[in-house]
């Protein structure tokens, strides 16, 4: 399964569950997103489902590492449940690997 069939799939759960404000900082930290897609995140402070939808849709259209790279970064702040109902439905990146997921 790739994986923006697994975002899909939990799209609805995750918009409303990601503090996309969070995860958008430690990934443009990681160099995963842009700064235009980081400000298009922060612009949406006061409206967390949709931010959290815009960092989603940014993901989805990304390569494989950028998702490796959200997950990581899942983790790393504390949203480990939403990181592992992600592995259980699905992808996990090509041999479940991390390590090079983020710069």
């Amino acid at each position: 399964m790739y994986c923006s069939d697994v975002l899909r799939a939990q799209y609805r759960n995750l918009a409303t569950q990601l503090d996309a404000h969070t995860l958008a900082v430690h990934m443009y930290e990681r160099n995963a997103l842009t700064l235009r897609e980081l400000q298009s995140i922060q612009f949406l402070k006061d409206r967390p489902v949709e931010a959290a939808e815009t960092l989603l849709n940014i993901i989805m259209d990304q390569p494989d590492a950028v998702y490796l790279c959200f997950l990581d970064v899942l983790k790393h702040i504390g949203q480990q449940h939403v990181y592992q109902r992600l592995v259980e439905d699905g992808y996990k990146g090509q041999y479940g690997s991390y390590y090079s997921a983020c710069s």
